[in-house]
């Protein structure tokens, strides 16, 4: 089979472009390790997420792209504002509902810590905690694996996000070269394998997809913000990194933005 061919079924699979070395190595292991290329071997090791192990970036690292989880923090204060004084909520969620959040593509899961990271601290520090849930997938099973184990080295706290490190502190616990990320976290977040290129399994106040976009190829893109939106509650806030913004267009997402980050929210489309 040739590199053409694997690209096309990576897009096919994944949505995403793949890069040519990427290609290469994952041609190699699918002869050391299944003795072929065949169709059903690329069936198989697409639709059980092992190709991404070659094919997907997993770059990240806590509290990435400071100023989302600033505007975060700003939700959680206008959601609490609306709450105490009995009056609607910034968008879909009412009183008596969890936040929903989804971490979209959360590779090894340091976007999903940060998030729960920020929110129980903001918690700890109002009358009437917001319950929250955050729902956070991959569709490389190891990235996965890595996120439920919670172990992360030091590459993982950067200068970039250092503003929010005094909240990350609390919850990671040093052991030798790595840190351990506080058990009573992972409680509130639920870790899954999943493909963006179809459907999402709920509906969310806000999602995080923030640098994945980019790999995808364009025809792909449409159908990923199309499951975006459909998981998004109606005004719903869609956040994504901020070298992407330019790329999306969605009749049913409006873009916004506040003094300091850029986001989408969800509206209803004009017939």
């Amino acid at each position: 089979m040739t590199g053409t061919e694997l690209s096309q079924a990576a897009e096919k699979w994944f949505g995403i472009k793949a890069d040519d070395g990427d290609l290469k190595k994952f041609k190699t292991w699918l002869w050391d390790n299944y003795g072929g290329e065949g169709p059903e071997i690329l069936e198989k090791v697409f639709s059980s997420g092992e190709a991404a192990g070659f094919l997907t970036v997993n770059e990240t690292y806590f509290f990435r792209e400071p100023a989302h989880f600033s505007f975060l923090n700003d939700y959680l204060t206008a959601l609490e504002n609306s709450v105490n004084t009995a009056n609607n909520s910034p968008n879909s969620l009412s009183p008596q509902g969890d936040l929903r959040i989804c971490s979209a593509a959360v590779s090894t899961g340091c976007e999903a810590y940060s998030l729960a990271m920020l929110i129980e601290t903001f918690n700890s520090g109002i009358d009437r905690p917001i319950p929250y849930h955050i729902d956070a997938f991959d569709i490389n099973p190891k990235a996965i694996e890595t996120a439920l184990r919670g172990n992360y080295s030091s590459r993982t706290l950067r200068e970039d996000g250092s503003s929010f490190h005094p909240i990350a502190e609390p919850y990671m616990q040093k052991n030798a070269d790595f840190y351990q990320v506080d058990r009573s976290l992972k409680g509130k977040i639920n870790f899954f394998v999943h493909n963006l290129m179809e459907e999402l399994p709920a509906s969310y106040d806000i999602i995080f997809f923030r640098n994945a976009f980019i790999y995808f190829t364009a025809q792909s893109r449409e159908r990923v913000l199309g499951n975006l939106s459909s998981a998004l509650k109606e005004g719903g806030i869609l956040i994504m990194g901020v070298s992407e913004t330019a790329g999306v267009h969605h009749l049913n997402l409006a873009a916004k933005n506040t003094a300091d980050a850029f986001y989408f929210q969800k509206i209803n489309s004009v017939l």
